[in-house]
């Protein structure tokens, strides 16, 4: 009961013994009707909220630890090794092929240097002077200062340089005596230093150019920068670097000191594939249970309250659920089956055994199963790690292929180039079709029309090169060099291969867009209706309190005035009965 004005608590029939306190506690008991259904409403409402906010964080995670496996280099995971380690070791790509190397490491690249004689704590004691030194083949002018130490010697060469060669200086220990020590910053044969006569002689120890070094003092030279020198598989190289990638496809060697008879082997790390399939299974099945925990929550309390929370029969859900579902089910954009140069072995997961599980009986029914050493197909014999062994780039192109690229006939098209990687070449099939005897003999930038996947487009055409690089379309960016320009009509299909995980990663990118995505279109639609300042539903029950508040205290005003007359006509009637019995008692 609300109080009424002036502060004073009224006590509705007090006087009158009449249950005014009843009566408008039941009025607004049933005035308050529209503010519980708001109120439940808003229950309803922020519960579904907090819902998709937690699917949609689920779905976030989900694309993060794909993005561990999203490339074939790190998904078809190769293992090397050095018989020594302490000589010279290597890391590969996917593209290495297994192999042994062998390694002899003769000379390690180098930077040049210049070391000092013992100098004194202050180097130069002369007027003050500019000297200079050379750096692959630009000069350098260093301000020195009379008094200067040697720290502060060093300090200038370096910034003289912008860093490009870095000075230091080493503390002997003994006689306040100390070594600068002066290092290119660039690897390889070429890059020298060089210095002036005036440089030299403070770095042999002359701090004053009037008096002469004594005699026999060692003459201060710099050491040349070197290539690395070392022999792979019988060839004799050169680099300007101790970590050699140009030379082994797939991959890097790096030298660490000079010894022959290092032996390098590359294998394929079949555990490692086995363990990436097996993660990416359970990590799509933990968001499969994340979708089912969602759509079928239950929850007593909520039930006993009438409160709807259910989103069981949510469309949106639903949807994405399914889109995400039949990206696993179907065959991976760009694979191309049948005969030709471009045929791929497999093109779908469940060709290598990751399958839905269809049995309904199943308590994991709709989520993926995958055992590696299961027949891959019913009535069949052949395993996951057979087709693995047999060719591991066809299996890890069906689940991290991106961008990869192939042609079904190179003496027609052979493929050059894409713009998948920036967003412009769509993944897919492109049947491309053409006549020769129309292509032009010269220039560099003509515009043709070649018919792609039966329509006609703009392709550029370098007369020179024979590059062909489409200009709209979904094969936007597609570069291609025509091989066969004899007249007649030629075609070719060139593939751009993407695998499940790019294809999922490239579909949550949308599903969970900060202002487009699926969950958080849905999250501002349920924020705006709890939370709009004009039609949102705390506003709404505000307003419903504010009227219900208003009527209470209309209420308590009436009935108070009410309780007021009545007494008033009480008082009377009392005074009247009064007046009748003594009347009654007098005769």
């Amino acid at each position: 009961m609300s109080d009424f004005w002036s502060s004073k608590t009224i006590f509705a029939g007090f006087a009158t013994g009449t249950d005014f306190n009843s009566i408008i506690d039941a009025t607004v008991k049933m005035e308050k009707f529209r503010y519980n259904q708001l109120s439940k409403q808003e229950a309803e409402t922020d519960f579904k909220k907090e819902q998709i906010e937690g699917l949609n964080s689920t779905l976030v995670t989900y694309k993060k630890q794909l993005e561990s496996m999203d490339t074939v280099d790190e998904f078809l995971v190769k293992k090397v090794s050095s018989s020594k380690s302490e000589i010279a070791t290597a890391t590969v790509k996917a593209g290495a092929e297994e192999g042994i190397h062998t390694l002899d490491v003769k000379e390690l690249a180098s930077t040049a240097s210049v070391i000092s004689n013992d100098l004194d704590e202050v180097a130069y004691t002369a007027a003050d002077t500019t000297m200079t030194f050379e750096y692959d083949g630009t000069t350098y002018s260093v301000d020195v200062k009379s008094g200067m130490t040697t720290k502060e010697l060093a300090k200038a060469i370096s910034l003289a340089s912008d860093n490009k060669v870095k000075a230091s200086v080493v503390d002997l220990g003994y006689d306040s005596k100390f070594k600068l020590q002066m290092r290119g910053m660039d690897l390889g044969a070429g890059h020298d230093i060089a210095l002036s006569p005036e440089l030299q002689a403070v770095l042999e120890g002359q701090q004053d150019p009037a008096v002469a070094l004594p005699a026999g003092t060692p003459a201060v030279t710099a050491v040349a920068s070197k290539n690395s020198r070392f022999v792979i598989d019988g060839i004799e190289l050169q680099r300007d670097s101790n970590s050699i990638s140009d030379v082994t496809d797939g991959v890097t060697y790096n030298l660490n000191a000079i010894e022959d008879g290092v032996v390098i082997k590359i294998d394929t790390d079949y555990d490692a594939i086995v363990s990436n399939v097996e993660k990416f299974v359970e990590l799509t099945n933990q968001l499969r249970t994340g979708f089912d925990l969602v759509t079928n929550y239950e929850n007593e309390d909520l039930d006993e309250k009438g409160v709807n929370y259910s989103l069981k029969s949510n469309s949106q859900i639903k949807a994405v659920e399914n889109s995400l579902k039949n990206i696993l089910a179907t065959k991976g954009d760009g694979f191309i089956q049948g005969s030709g140069a471009g045929d791929d072995l497999y093109a779908t997961l469940g060709t290598l055994g990751v399958k839905t599980i269809a049995r309904t009986d199943d308590k994991n029914f709709g989520k993926l199963e995958f055992d590696k050493d299961a027949a891959v197909n019913t009535g069949g014999t052949q395993t996951f790690m057979d087709l693995l062994k047999a060719d591991p780039e066809a299996v890890a192109n069906v689940f991290a292929a991106a961008g990869q690229a192939v042609s079904s006939d190179e003496s027609t098209l052979e493929f050059s180039s894409s713009m998948y990687s920036f967003g412009f070449t769509n993944p897919g099939t492109y049947s491309i079709e053409y006549d020769g005897g129309t292509l032009p003999t010269t220039g560099d930038s003509n515009t043709i029309t070649m018919k792609v996947n039966g329509v006609d487009q703009q392709v550029g055409y370098n007369a020179t090169t024979q590059l062909a690089t489409i200009t709209e379309g979904d094969a936007k960016g597609l570069s291609f060099k025509v091989v066969d320009t004899s007249a007649g009509t030629h075609s070719a299909t060139i593939a751009i291969k993407e695998g499940k995980v790019k294809e999922t990663i490239k579909a949550l990118d949308e599903i969970t867009a900060a202002g487009t995505g699926t969950f958080n279109v849905m999250i501002k639609e349920y924020t705006n209706q709890i939370d709009h300042p004009v039609y949102g539903l705390k506003k709404k029950m505000t307003d419903e309190l504010a009227r219900v508040d208003a009527l209470e205290k209309r209420l308590i005003a009436q009935y108070a005035k009410t309780e007021k007359t009545l007494s008033h006509y009480q008082n009377i009637q009392s005074m009247l009965e009064f007046q009748l019995k003594s009347q009654l008692a007098d005769k």
